[in-house]
C-alpha cells in the first residue's frame, strides 16, 4: 500500500476517534434529606414565623417542578419559654408556620426553645436561647456616595447606625434595614381625570412613586476591637433614582457568641471566590437537633434577640434636577407610546406604592435634611 495512502487512513482513523462522543449518564449521588429551618423570636414584632423544608437534589432551570415539593406542611411547631408559657405555630403558607398567641412576646433575660414534631415521628429541639439586651441606636448618619454608578443602580446614600458600645459587656450585633425611594416614570398619572389625549407625547408627563427596597445581606459585628467606643456601622444603601424623600427603617439585634459565630461562618461560606486561598468549606452547625440522636443536626439557627428600631426620612436638598438628569436619567424607562398611555409609575416599578402618598409608619420619624 502506498505510504501516503497509509498516512491518509491513519489520519482519518485518528479524526474519527476524536470526533466520536459517547454519552454517559453517571449515577447521581443523593444523600438523605436534611431538615432546614429558619426562625427568630424578638422583643418587638409578632407573630413569629418558622420556616421548614427539606434539602433536595439540584435541578436546573429546564427541569422545573413544583417549587413546594420540599416544604414541610404537616409538622407541629411549638415555641416555649423558661417561664412555662408556649405558643403553637399554625401553617400559614407552604412551609411557613406562624405563632398564634398575640400575648406571647419575647422578653429580655428570658430563654426560648423551639420544638418541631414531624409526621415521620422525629422530633427536633433547639438549644435554649436567651434574649440578651441590645444597646440603643443613638442616631442615623447619612453620606452621599457619588462614585457608585452601575448599569442597574445610580448614585446612593450610605446610611449608618451610630451606637455607643457598652464597655461593661461583650456585645454582638446584627442589623437589617429597608426603605422606600422615589422613582420617576413616563406615564399619564398626572393628567387631569378623564382627559383624552390625541397625541400621548404632547400631554403625558413624568409620574412619581415610592418603591420598596430591602437587602438580604447579613450584617454582623463583634465589639472585640471597639469595646466601649462608638460604632458607626453602614447598614443600608438607598439608591437615588430621582429627587425625593428616602424613608429608611433600621433594626438592630442582639446576638450571643454562638449566633455571631454561626453568621460569621455563613458569610465565609457564601463569599467564596473560588480561589485556592479560600478557607476549606465546613458544615454549618446550627442549634437544633434530633431529640433522640444528637448527630442528626438540622440546617439553620433558631435565634432570639432584643431589637431596637430607628426610622428616618432623608431629604437630599443638595441634589439639583439638572444633575439628576445626567446621573439618574438613564434609569427612567424611555418615553414610548406604550409607556405614555399605560405607564403609571407603580405599574412600571415592582413593589411600589400605587399612589403618591408617603408610606405609612414614618409619621413621627426624624427628618434628616441634606444641604
Amino acid at each position: 500500500m502506498n505510504k501516503n495512502l497509509q498516512k491518509y487512513y491513519l489520519f482519518l482513523f485518528v479524526i474519527l476517534c476524536i470526533t466520536c462522543v459517547r454519552r454517559i449518564n453517571p449515577p447521581i449521588r443523593e444523600g438523605a434529606s436534611i431538615l432546614v429551618f429558619e426562625g427568630l423570636v424578638t422583643t418587638d414584632s409578632i407573630p413569629y414565623a418558622i420556616k421548614l423544608s427539606y434539602t433536595g437534589k439540584f435541578l436546573n432551570a429546564s427541569a422545573r417542578i413544583d417549587s413546594n415539593q420540599n416544604y414541610i406542611n404537616d409538622a407541629k411547631v411549638v415555641i416555649k419559654d423558661d417561664a412555662g408559657d408556649s405558643t403553637l405555630c399554625n401553617l400559614m403558607s407552604p412551609g411557613t408556620y406562624q405563632s398564634n398567641d398575640p400575648s406571647f412576646v419575647g422578653i429580655v433575660g428570658r430563654t426560648y426553645t423551639l420544638e418541631i414534631y414531624l409526621s415521620n415521628g422525629k422530633t427536633y429541639v433547639s438549644t435554649p436561647e436567651k434574649i440578651n439586651p441590645v444597646p440603643p441606636i443613638d442616631s442615623i448618619s447619612v453620606v452621599y456616595d457619588s462614585t457608585y454608578i452601575t448599569d442597574v443602580r445610580p448614585t446612593q446614600l450610605i446610611i449608618s447606625a451610630n451606637v455607643h458600645d457598652p464597655a461593661d459587656a461583650q456585645n454582638y450585633y446584627r442589623w437589617t434595614a429597608l426603605g422606600y425611594t422615589t422613582r420617576k416614570s413616563w406615564g399619564k398619572a398626572c393628567l387631569p381625570p378623564y382627559q383624552e389625549c390625541g397625541d400621548p407625547y404632547s400631554c403625558s408627563c413624568f409620574a412619581l412613586c415610592e418603591q420598596y427596597i430591602t437587602t438580604n445581606q447579613i450584617n454582623v459585628l463583634s465589639d472585640k476591637l471597639v469595646n466601649g467606643n462608638e460604632i458607626i456601622q453602614p447598614v443600608f444603601y438607598s439608591p437615588i433614582y430621582w429627587f425625593g424623600k428616602h424613608f429608611v427603617e433600621v433594626k438592630q439585634y442582639s446576638l450571643n457568641q454562638d449566633m455571631y459565630l454561626f453568621w460569621q461562618q455563613y458569610l465565609q461560606q457564601t463569599n467564596r471566590t473560588g480561589s485556592i486561598l479560600d478557607p476549606l468549606p465546613s458544615l454549618l452547625v446550627g442549634n437544633i437537633h434530633n431529640a433522640t440522636d444528637s448527630n442528626d443536626v438540622a440546617l439553620g439557627y433558631f435565634e432570639t434577640s432584643a431589637v431596637v428600631t430607628k426610622k428616618v426620612i432623608i431629604i437630599p436638598f443638595f441634589l439639583q434636577e439638572y444633575y439628576l438628569e445626567s446621573v439618574a436619567g438613564q434609569y427612567i424607562p424611555d418615553k414610548s407610546l406604550e409607556d405614555a398611555v399605560i405607564g403609571d409609575c407603580h405599574l412600571i416599578y415592582p413593589n411600589s406604592l400605587n399612589d403618591d402618598a408617603d408610606p405609612t409608619g414614618w409619621e413621627n420619624a426624624q427628618e434628616i435634611d441634606l444641604h
